[in-house]
């Protein structure tokens, strides 16, 4: 971890751009940028460690991270990823709890840290910054129960579709053609975040290739209407659609 210096204006653009802000005026967050810290972390750096007292808050500005479960032998088990916009550690913050996870960056991350003091300064007597608190706790929330059911299935087509699906509605930008996936998942990460192997996960992702229901738009997934068409004829999705 490495404290940065950072540009005011270019932080307040990005911090502009996360949802949590939205109520916030340009004096706002120039005040609130004065009381945090922006801080850097390298690929696969621990930022926060299950158990731990935690009396922060974690907005991501550059980079992705992973919420994982940490076995005794140091195994992982990914629960959740986290991407640009995103926060964590909100939890302990408002309850003064220990977290009940772990977070590891998954890439380079540039995140910006807002002590207990500067949260209850800025966002308590803000009613629009509490209610989207709110919001993302309950999406998180009904993600957990989504991946609970996902994990919990035997078919791995099912479970890469369910995922790939998940994520284009959370971090999807549609075309003429499809929707294009906003950050870049490794075959690896999807096989962590559903429990199956890597090569289960090249294996189906080469067939919906085939079947021209994923294009590859850089390192990007982009996901064409016949997946769609699949993915809501399918089992899973019956299950997931009433449960939701």
């Amino acid at each position: 971890m490495i404290r940065r210096a950072f540009d005011p204006e270019l932080a307040t653009k990005i911090v502009k751009e996360v949802p949590l802000f939205i109520s916030f005026s340009d004096e706002e967050i120039a005040e609130l940028l004065e009381k945090t810290a922006i801080y850097s972390y390298h690929k696969d750096e621990i930022i926060i460690s299950a158990d731990e007292q935690n009396e922060q808050m974690y907005i991501i500005l550059k980079g992705r991270v992973r919420v994982v479960d940490l076995s005794s032998s140091g195994e992982e088990r990914v629960m959740a990823f986290r991407h640009r916009g995103d926060y964590f550690g909100d939890m302990g913050l408002l309850d003064g709890k220990t977290d009940f996870a772990t977070v590891v960056a998954t890439e380079p991350c540039k995140v910006l840290l807002i002590r207990k003091s500067a949260f209850d300064e800025f966002f308590l007597n803000n009613n629009k910054a509490l209610r989207q608190v709110i919001t993302v706790l309950c999406q998180r929330l009904r993600e957990s129960w989504l991946f609970h059911n996902v994990i919990g299935i035997n078919d791995a087509e099912s479970k890469i579709r369910a995922t790939l699906a998940h994520y284009s509605t959370t971090l999807g930008t549609r075309n003429s053609h499809g929707i294009i996936i906003n950050s870049i998942f490794s075959q690896q990460s999807i096989a962590d975040r559903v429990q199956i192997t890597r090569e289960t996960v090249t294996r189906v992702l080469r067939k919906m290739k085939e079947q021209h229901e994923i294009e590859m738009v850089g390192r990007h997934f982009k996901l064409m209407p016949t997946f769609f068409d699949k993915y809501r004829q399918s089992q899973l999705y019956k299950n997931l659609s009433s449960d939701f």
